[in-house]
C-alpha cells in the first residue's frame, strides 16, 4: 500500500473511505486525485466529468471502472447506488444554490458516506486549461456544511496556503517556501480540530448521523 502522510488532503479521503467498495466521484477532473486514492484499485469508481480533455485523462489513469460525461448539476443516480459519493474541489465552481442542491443529491445517492473537499472561504480563481468551468463561483465555510448535517475538518494552514497566505507573497517565490510547507504540516493538527484555520475544508456526512 502506498504511504499517504497523516493530515494531508488525500489522507482525509482515504481515512473516510474505510470500509467502502463503490465510489461515485463527481467532477473527477483529470483523475489524478483519484489515482492517488485508488492506487491499489481497492475501490470500484465511477467518475463524472464534463470537460472532454479531462475525461480522456481520467480514463487513462486506469483507476475508474468508467468515466461518464455529464454535468453534476443535472446528472441523476438511483438512491443509495454507491457506498460513497465524493466531490473534491467542485462545489466552489458552482453557484451556492447549485452547490447545496448537489450536496442534497449526493446524500441520496450514498449508502454510507458523503465526502466534500473545498477551499475554506474566499479563494479567487479564473478559468484555465481552456476550461471555463474552472472559475470559482462560490465560497464555502464550515458553517455552510454544518447547517446541512456535515462534520467538518480543516486541512493545511490558511495563513500559509490561503488566498492571502504567505505562499502568495514574495516568500512563496523564495527558498523559504520549503520552510512554509514544513510549518504548515507541523501545524496541520490544529486545522484538523479547528477548521476555520484550514486552507481547505473537508466535510463529511455519514448516512443517518454526523461523523
Amino acid at each position: 500500500m502506498s504511504v499517504i502522510l497523516p493530515f494531508t488532503y488525500p489522507w482525509f479521503f482515504r481515512k473516510l473511505l474505510k470500509g467502502v467498495m463503490t465510489v461515485l466521484d463527481l467532477g473527477c477532473g483529470d483523475g489524478k486525485f483519484m489515482a492517488i486514492l485508488n492506487k491499489e484499485r481497492k475501490y470500484k469508481v465511477t467518475g463524472v466529468e464534463l470537460f472532454n480533455a479531462y475525461i480522456k485523462s481520467a480514463e487513462k489513469t486506469g483507476v475508474f471502472e468508467r468515466v461518464v460525461k455529464g454535468d453534476v448539476r443535472k446528472i441523476r443516480f438511483p438512491p443509495k447506488s454507491y457506498d460513497a459519493v465524493v466531490c473534491s474541489q467542485v462545489v466552489e465552481h458552482l453557484t451556492k444554490d447549485d452547490g447545496k442542491t448537489l450536496l442534497s443529491k449526493m446524500a441520496k445517492a450514498a449508502k454510507k458516506v458523503v465526502i466534500v473537499g473545498t477551499p475554506n472561504g474566499h479563494f479567487h480563481q479564473e478559468a484555465y486549461d481552456k476550461n471555463v468551468l474552472q472559475k470559482h463561483l462560490s465560497f464555502w465555510e464550515s458553517a455552510d456544511f454544518r447547517k446541512m448535517g456535515y462534520k467538518t475538518y480543516g486541512q493545511a494552514m490558511k495563513f500559509i496556503y490561503g488566498e492571502n497566505g504567505l505562499l502568495n507573497t514574495s516568500l512563496g517565490r523564495s527558498p523559504l517556501r520549503y520552510s512554509l510547507y514544513l510549518l504548515s504540516y507541523i501545524l496541520s493538527p490544529l486545522a484538523y480540530f479547528y477548521p476555520s484555520l484550514g486552507a481547505h475544508i473537508i466535510a463529511v456526512r455519514k448516512k443517518g448521523r454526523n461523523v
